[in-house]
């Protein structure tokens, strides 16, 4: 399927597309989420404040000889109550309504989420492997921000190496191929189970199912095709790598193989990538 095969690792990258970098706020942002797993609830002095569980008492209008108690998430349920609750202490009186009316209730408790600072004693608790101290953690968070962010270059990468790739390649004509044909009849019945879901005929269906809205009958088979042979190609090319290094998949549906050969050839390609993508850490 292909004649002479451009090799991928002669494309030229825009080197902001080698350049990325994490940041204090990001790394933060990741500690302070591992510490959150340690979130106690404590009694909280001074006003109430959005987050905090308020505990309220207050006679009941039937019986005043028996106090009722209500429990109110300040900011969460965004209710008539919570709403006056803010800047409150404990001991201060406040109306609530209840039942219809307007009661007269008091401040009990005020209980606050509180996220501890991390310690080496809740590092060891994460249970992450080799991660043993905040020194180590802070490693091991930016190593997942730093592929994080890997990716996302990629993402750019790839679209540059692909019509790389696609146009320096010299393929055989894939229209007659057997992959091509099972593409494309994958395709057309993705686009006939879109008609019968939405009462069209087939013709008038394949512009909203392809995404293109406004096109004639005859540009969006074209574009079909051109589709179709785009992704023989990616196919060929993940085929080829695959080949190279005695990579093989199971047996499975033409369509589906000629996938799992792009989704190869991209990881191909990222991880040829990936290493020269300079991550700066803060």
């Amino acid at each position: 399927m292909i004649k002479k095969l451009y090799d991928f690792r002669q494309t030229e990258i825009p080197a902001a597309l080698l350049q990325a970098e994490v940041t204090r706020e990001e790394l933060d942002g990741e500690l302070f989420r591992a510490a959150t797993r340690f979130t106690d609830i404590v009694a909280a002095e001074g006003p109430v404040e959005n987050g905090d569980v308020v505990k309220l008492a207050f006679s009941d209008p039937q019986n005043c000889d028996q106090q009722k108690l209500v429990y109110a998430n300040v900011g969460k349920d965004f209710d008539d109550m919570e709403a006056r609750l803010p800047g409150l202490c404990v001991g201060d009186g406040v109306k609530i309504p209840y039942g219809g009316k307007e009661v007269e209730a008091s401040v009990l408790a005020i209980k606050r989420l509180q996220v501890p600072a991390l310690t080496d004693d809740h590092v060891m608790k994460l249970g992450i492997a080799q991660v043993e101290n905040l020194a180590q953690l802070e490693e091991h968070l930016f190593g997942k921000l730093a592929e994080g962010q890997r990716k996302r270059k990629f993402r750019g990468i790839m679209g540059i190496v692909s019509k790389a790739m696609m146009e320096k390649t010299e393929f055989e004509d894939l229209e007659n191929h057997s992959w091509y044909q099972a593409l494309h009849k994958h395709m057309m019945g993705r686009v006939e189970g879109f008609a019968a879901q939405a009462g069209l005929s087939v013709e008038a269906a394949m512009p909203v199912a392809l995404r293109m809205d406004g096109k004639s009958l005859e540009e969006c088979r074209q574009a079909l095709k051109a589709m179709c042979i785009e992704r023989a190609r990616q196919g060929a090319l993940g085929q080829h790598y695959a080949q190279e290094k005695g990579v093989t998949f199971p047996e499975m549906d033409t369509a589906e193989l000629v996938g799992e050969y792009v989704d190869y050839l991209n990881q191909v390609v990222y991880e040829y990538f990936a290493p020269k993508i300079q991550v700066s850490r803060p």
